[in-house]
């Protein structure tokens, strides 16, 4: 289980490093990627897609049309996608798959045939922003189109006469979606209160276990399992922020393929784990005690429960299923689910011994996203390096490291978006309030610092929401961080030392506590 939960560690390093904002490029002509409106003449009725223009390239401004443009796409025998040389093409428009090379590198072609315009049509519903490392302009028109427009657009090419205009999309102003915004909170404080109770179940029967040993006079002999965890000191506090940002420009300079399976796979393997404990622990419950031996031995593996086999199916159905259809629009739930079941894990197993630790884990993570939101892109190489890491660079590709849910008042593939990192890291200051929280209890379990740390991470995201609403700092997302490190650690803190605890959270409590009766359990 040490092993599973450092591998959740250094995928944790990651999602932290990953989550961001907004880009320019080297080449962009544009600081933001204008929504666009492709109106097709096709079997006498005009068909309107939805599109998003590159940063680089033909631009289209105000109220000018472009085309009308005829259609058409790459030979039988040449690159559907668009990435080597085209002959002999003679309409105004290539279109193109997303995919195989660079945006910058599919214009490029599109330009060299001739082409006035390039249609790259994505392999799903979104829209990731086109940009480039190139220092060589283009004039061709780049646009997105999405999957679904695909179909017809394919047909229109064989049809003699169809054309394609192209002009600015009505500017929509940005809209609070509350159901999408409600989920995504919903996600993360069911992600914090299943890890914290399982951190505290994790905790009593550790002690339990332990003071049976040695009141038998016994080490451990095998007889009874524990559930051994993870602590974090200060310094590992302060390299984790340090260790982040050296993954993250990894990421940014080696934007490989492989390197985004790699990161899938390990996702997908964290998350099998914790789907496994969560199915497992929900079949236990469900069956009634019996006196026979639950345990079973296992090749390879040792002894496990017998219900490990059950739960170990269960999981990898779910882990298999986000894998073969993560590009499906609904596949959004399975991760979500998958990113819940891994979190929960990690937050089981990963402790904070004091609040001292937990301050300096989370300022230093709150000073993280604020240089590369909104410092970084000003002070060296225009680009986001955050946010490229985030959307996968030129090729599309993407880290699963967040919750997703679509947005009611949005178009086919526009969702909501919460950064695993934004509920980890205030996550385990959260836990290690109800693990404080009982410190000195051993039967019924309170909630009084547990309870208004979740209110204050609570008031941090709709901070963070305001804040997205009324585009604080011209980012088109929010570093979380800013607003729930103030409320979650400021909160704490305030209620310590209100209650004379501040001493003894900020330096850490001891896990061999003993029942005081005196202790108030007052909720207030």
């Amino acid at each position: 289980m040490r092993a599973c939960s450092c591998l959740g560690i250094l995928l944790l390093t990651v999602v932290f490093a990953s989550h961001g904002a907004n880009a320019a490029s080297l080449c962009a002509v544009r600081q933001e990627a204008k929504v666009l409106k492709v109106e097709l003449d096709y079997q006498d009725e005009l068909t309107v897609f939805p599109g998003a223009l590159a940063l680089f390239g033909g631009d289209v401004e105000g109220n000018v049309t472009r085309g009308p443009w005829t259609l058409g796409v790459p030979k039988d025998n040449e690159d559907a996608y668009g990435c080597s040389a085209i002959s002999g093409f003679t309409d105004n428009v290539l279109i193109v798959k997303r995919g195989k090379c660079e945006f910058y590198d599919k214009a490029k072609v599109a330009q060299d045939a001739g082409a006035k315009a390039v249609f790259i049509v994505s392999d799903g519903e979104d829209f990731t922003t086109m940009t480039c490392n190139n220092n060589n302009p283009l004039d061709v028109v780049s646009v997105m189109l999405a999957a679904s427009a695909e179909k017809t657009l394919m047909e229109a090419v064989n049809v003699p006469g169809v054309t394609a205009k192209i002009a600015l999309a009505p500017n929509v102003p940005y809209k609070m979606d509350f159901v999408a915004s409600g989920a995504l909170v919903f996600f993360a404080l069911a992600t914090i209160i299943l890890g914290g109770r399982w951190s505290l179940k994790d905790t009593k029967s550790n002690l339990s276990s332990k003071r049976d040993e040695e009141s038998d006079g016994l080490n451990d002999g095998g007889r009874n399992e524990r559930q051994e965890g993870i602590e974090i000191n200060e310094y590992t506090a302060f390299w984790f922020v340090l260790m982040a940002s050296v993954v993250l420009l990894i990421l940014f300079y080696s934007m490989q393929h492989w390197i985004f399976v790699l990161m899938r796979g390990v996702f997908a393997f964290a998350s099998f784990q914790g789907l496994q404990i969560i199915f497992l622990e929900g079949l236990i419950s469900q069956r009634k005690p019996t006196s026979h031996d639950s345990k079973l031995v296992l090749p390879l593996i040792g002894t496990v429960h017998k219900m490990s086999i059950p739960a170990g199916v269960m999981a990898g159905i779910v882990v298999a299923t986000w894998l073969i259809f993560r590009q499906a629009s609904w596949a959004w739930l399975l991760q979500d689910i998958m990113g819940l079941a891994f979190l929960t894990n990690v937050l089981r197993l990963v402790h904070l011994p004091s609040l001292k630790v937990a301050t300096i884990l989370l300022s230093c993570a709150m000073a993280y996203d604020i240089f590369w939101v909104y410092v970084q892109p000003h002070l060296f190489g225009k680009k986001s390096v955050m946010v490229t890491v985030a959307r996968g660079g030129e090729k599309g590709e993407s880290l699963p490291m967040l919750f997703l849910f679509p947005r009611i008042s949005g178009s086919a593939g526009d969702y909501s978006m919460l950064g695993y990192g934004d509920v980890i890291l205030p996550g385990l200051l959260i836990v290690h309030n109800l693990l404080f929280d009982n410190r000195k209890r051993e039967s019924e379990v309170k909630y009084f610092y547990f309870f208004w740390s979740i209110v204050a991470y609570v008031v941090g995201m709709c901070l963070t929401f305001t804040a997205l609403y009324f585009e604080v700092g011209g980012q088109g997302g929010q570093p979380a961080l800013t607003y729930l490190v103030p409320t979650v650690v400021g909160t704490t803190s305030y209620l310590a030392w209100r209650h004379n605890d501040l001493g003894e959270m900020w330096r850490g409590f001891d896990d061999e506590y003993v029942p005081l009766p005196s202790e108030s359990s007052s909720v207030l």
